[in-house]
């Protein structure tokens, strides 16, 4: 059995890294739409991209990307504590992080009745590959592959999304703009 622990502290803990030195990029908020080892239906993250190309994640639980990105946490993405669900707009944050998973999944894995119904059409081609037009959607905010994270303006402005109705239904239909300016 895998425990996950929230821990402010464990931040550290995860890896060592001197964020003062004048290479470093910025870590951004992040979440990608594949299951994490601790039972999420995504990851979320702090995702730095290193010049390279490369990306560096820490990885967070949901209850913990929530206290870093609202702020009551200062993190190596948020040492000013912003609340970032307020800069974006988005009344109903847990809500928010709650319904990630309905953009990969037609239902929740495991339970099929009419209150776990997900927003995702899959592929002829694959069980759980999401269907092209859906594919196309989430490549406009920068996933490009399912393990992609989603990251910085672009993650807060799709949270921001799943609380409009007729944005959540142009996904369903796969026909939903990408992040607005």
């Amino acid at each position: 059995m895998i425990f996950c622990i929230f821990n402010p502290l464990g931040l550290m803990a995860q890896e060592n890294t001197n964020f003062g030195d004048s290479n470093n990029t910025e870590y951004l908020f992040g979440f990608n739409l594949v299951e994490s080892s601790c039972g999420e239906l995504c990851h979320f993250g702090l995702v730095k991209t290193r010049a390279n190309g490369s990306v560096k994640v820490i990885f967070l639980t949901k209850d913990e990307f929530y206290a870093y990105a609202s702020g009551k946490i200062h993190s190596p993405a948020n040492r000013k504590g912003v609340n970032f669900f307020e800069k974006y707009n988005i009344k109903y944050p847990r809500a928010v992080l709650n319904s990630l998973w309905k953009l990969r999944f037609k239902n929740l894995p495991g339970d099929y009745s009419e209150a776990s119904k997900g927003w995702a059409t899959y592929s002829d081609s694959a069980f759980y590959i999401l269907s092209q037009p859906h594919q196309e959607i989430l490549k406009k905010y920068g996933m490009n592959r399912l393990r992609d994270y989603i990251v910085g303006n672009n993650a807060f402005k799709l949270l921001k999304n799943l609380e409009d109705s007729v944005w959540i239904n142009q996904y369903k239909s796969g026909t939903a703009a990408g992040p607005s300016n």
